[in-house]
């Protein structure tokens, strides 16, 4: 009887432990049919993350008490038409590896390699998915474009407990580098900042990043100092979302430095069982003519709460020195290019 006691003691222990923890493996797997049209040359093919990155992670919380939690995220992007990993043939944990402290009433300390905080600020139909993405992370091909993620990372998050207001704060180091061959202590540094206020239908944020990285120009290996703002914001009307953004990227190196400016405007209307997305945006070299303008139209259609159909279409005018093509096309400078994505998206 004492060891039929002890063993059911020791049960209900573990049992116990093992409800202030979860551990949950999900994912996303996203094929398209690409289709891309520009003046030098077009494309036809399949791809992966017309709608979502195809992605596979794990990610887990346990409950300490008294408020406290730790977790941890650890998710990999793939290119699923060929199996690859995202960046590699290897699949790795490049798309976020953190793990955290959190307390309800004082917020979230995260370690690790995750979103900068600019990139966070982002208010898109489209985000940075698929033919009709946003070109904030473009930059009509100059360096100094906008951080997606950082490794190294120290960020803050406050609680949400004030009132709808929130904010993070981020600092790393050799967060960002052309080369890892040349991540150096003085490359790749950085820090990021976002303010904003999200309640019911409202949603406004304005977020700056700092941040330096070596890159090849010409013959030399130089230090670019980048220098990100964005200011956006979103509203739900219920019958349809509106969505805005206005940005500026701006990099100095070897002595120059140049901007660009970033432009959208969004919305998303749900339609039944479906969701019908449109967006403009643009990006355009401040002190010259140089700019691309996207135009892009889409519908999203849930055949369940996991498993989606979609199609975009989009066409990019370019001007003067932007030769931006869509879908793996090529298209000359100042010429236009168009792009079809048909794809099937499941989250698991």
């Amino acid at each position: 009887m004492k060891k039929i006691a002890t063993l059911a003691v020791l049960a209900a222990a573990a049992s116990a432990s093992y409800a202030q923890s979860s551990v949950t493996l999900f994912g996303i797997a996203d094929a398209t049919v690409q289709v891309g049209r520009g003046s030098v040359d077009n494309n036809v093919g399949l791809g992966s993350g017309g709608l979502s990155t195809s992605r596979i992670g794990f990610r887990g919380v346990e409950d300490l008490g008294g408020g406290l939690k730790a977790g941890f995220w650890l998710e990999a992007g793939y290119t699923l038409n060929n199996g690859n990993g995202q960046n590699s043939n290897a699949l790795a944990f490049t798309r976020r590896s953190t793990v955290s402290l959190m307390g309800d009433s004082w917020g979230e300390i995260r370690l690790g390699r995750d979103f900068t905080a600019p990139y966070n600020n982002l208010y898109d139909a489209f985000g940075d998915n698929g033919v009709g993405n946003i070109l904030e992370t473009q930059d009509l091909g100059i360096l100094y474009g906008l951080q997606t993620r950082t490794s190294n990372a120290v960020s803050y998050f406050t609680p949400k407990t004030l009132g709808g207001f929130f904010g993070q704060v981020q600092y790393y180091r050799n967060g960002r580098d052309a080369s890892p061959a040349t991540n150096r202590d003085q490359y790749g540094n950085g820090y990021g900042v976002r303010v904003g206020y999200e309640n019911g239908p409202i949603s406004v944020g304005v977020a700056y990043g700092e941040t330096d990285f070596s890159a090849t120009v010409g013959a030399l290996t130089t230090k670019v100092d980048t220098k990100n703002l964005n200011i956006g914001g979103s509203y739900d009307f219920g019958v349809a979302k509106l969505l805005v953004s206005v940005g500026q990227d701006k990099g100095e190196a070897l002595g120059d430095s140049a901007k660009t400016r970033l432009y959208t405007v969004g919305t998303t209307v749900p339609v039944g069982a479906g969701l019908i997305r449109a967006s403009w945006t643009r990006a355009s070299e401040r002190d010259s003519d140089v700019r691309a303008d996207k135009f892009a139209l889409g519908y999203v259609h849930n055949l369940s709460k996991r498993t989606a159909l979609y199609t975009t279409f989009a066409y990019l005018k370019n001007k003067d020195g932007s030769n931006l093509a869509l879908n793996g096309s090529v298209t000359g400078a100042g010429d236009n290019s168009k792009g079809l994505d048909i794809g099937l998206r499941h989250a698991f």
